[in-house]
């Protein structure tokens, strides 16, 4: 005679989660959470985040797998060099989420130019995984205007810091800067406001144990927004390690932070993405609300010409000025001769579009003057302003799924 004995479940993989007082799984699993920048901190949130059930990540990081990563960044190995950070990340995420289903997904550009408004709308958290303080307000600017939760996260080192921005009437990242980081900032760019050519970029020293230390403290963070607590909002957490400590420092939303924007409900419209043509888009706008309406560009400003700073030559730039540099500002004439500026640049800058704009601007579409796609536009009209999403989008730059709630 066979006895048969007790056959028990396989535990859940989140078995020990159940027991903490007031931890949702299940809000978790439904949670969209977009991790910006995929170094060493993006590596280990991601992986962090992965393992506790998220059911939504999405990755945005513009560069590719280098040697020096392998030593920091555990989602990365030989042979991964050259390929795109955000690929190679979400191929090894697969392997080891555990929210079922998960869902991840993948944007390979910069985070500041290339990411729509429409982007932070539909997640439920951000985590700022970069490490310039020019890319921590391009994370930190939109998640703040649309009340979305963030932490950012910053190495140097053995030490790290955390910053969880506030949400609504708190303070943004940009007002936890200290006086060397807006130094920082100001130093890659000329008094034209476009950005230099000659400033070098030194890589931040830091160590896998300092990325795995701070990443822990984000996530950490991150979890308890998730769930609803607001109260480390507005704070700013700094990991010692030569004491070790952590010291923890209120942050005042400050008064003169210029990043303090207001926007008004956001239409959605499934008709309009950004490879349409400017002209288009106003004209279909300018029937709709019938009336003329401007297309404002923001920080999105769209550089026309300039004057050579050498001879005075009048040039041709036609892009938006996040694409221009200091280069840009001489003739070929004059950088091959090395001729010295001596002249005032004169920029023609246009900050909004309507159907007056110069018929070259119109024909373009959205994204050749520097709209991203899934941007969030704000429309000047007679009865004031509108906000009109690009939704056309959507199912190009986010897959189907939770991101689409």
């Amino acid at each position: 005679m066979i006895q048969l004995g007790h056959v028990h479940a396989a535990p859940a993989p989140f078995a020990r989660h159940a027991s903490i007082p007031g931890w949702d799984q299940q809000r978790l699993a439904e949670a969209r959470v977009m991790i910006a920048g995929v170094g060493a901190l993006g590596n280990a949130c991601a992986t962090n985040l992965a393992l506790a059930g998220v059911g939504g990540l999405l990755l945005v990081d513009r560069d590719t797998v280098e040697t020096s990563n392998l030593s920091r960044a555990i989602l990365f190995r030989r042979g991964d060099e050259g390929q795109r950070k955000v690929d190679v990340a979400q191929r090894r995420l697969r392997e080891i989420a555990l929210a079922a289903p998960s869902t991840l997904a993948a944007i390979h550009g910069d985070v500041g130019r290339d990411v729509g408004a429409g982007v932070y709308r539909r997640m439920d958290l951000i985590l700022g995984c970069v490490d310039s303080p020019e890319s921590r307000a391009a994370v930190g600017v939109p998640a703040w205007t649309l009340a979305v939760p963030a932490v950012f996260g910053g190495l140097w080192g053995m030490d790290g810091a955390v910053f969880v921005q506030g949400i609504g009437e708190g303070p943004c990242v940009a007002c936890s800067f200290t006086r060397a980081e807006w130094t920082e900032w100001s130093r890659h760019y000329s008094c034209d406001q476009v950005r230099r050519v000659t400033t070098s970029t030194t890589p931040i020293p830091a160590t896998q144990i300092s990325a795995t230390l701070t990443a822990a403290l984000m996530t950490q963070e991150a979890l308890k927004l998730l769930h609803g607590d607001r109260r480390p909002c507005g704070e700013r957490l700094f990991v010692r390690s030569h004491k070790p400590a952590l010291d923890r420092v209120v942050v005042r939303r400050s008064g003169r932070c210029p990043f303090h924007e207001r926007i008004g409900p956001v239409e959605e419209r499934h008709d309009l993405s950004s490879t349409l043509g400017a002209g288009k888009v106003l004209d279909l706008l300018s029937s709709e609300f019938a009336a003329p309406v401007t297309l404002e560009l923001g920080r999105r400003d769209f550089l026309v010409s300039a004057r050579c700073k050498g001879c005075g030559e009048r040039l041709d730039l036609l892009r938006p000025r996040f694409r221009v540099t200091e280069a840009d500002l001489v003739c070929p004439s004059c950088r091959t001769t090395g001729r010295s500026p001596a002249n005032d640049s004169e920029l023609s800058v246009i900050q909004g579009l309507s159907l007056d704009s110069p018929c070259a601007l119109l024909e373009r579409p959205l994204d050749a003057l520097g709209v991203p796609p899934l941007h969030v536009l704000e429309i000047s009209t007679p009865r004031g302003s509108r906000w009109i999403e690009l939704t056309g989008d959507l199912l190009r730059i986010l897959p189907a799924g939770p991101f689409h709630r």
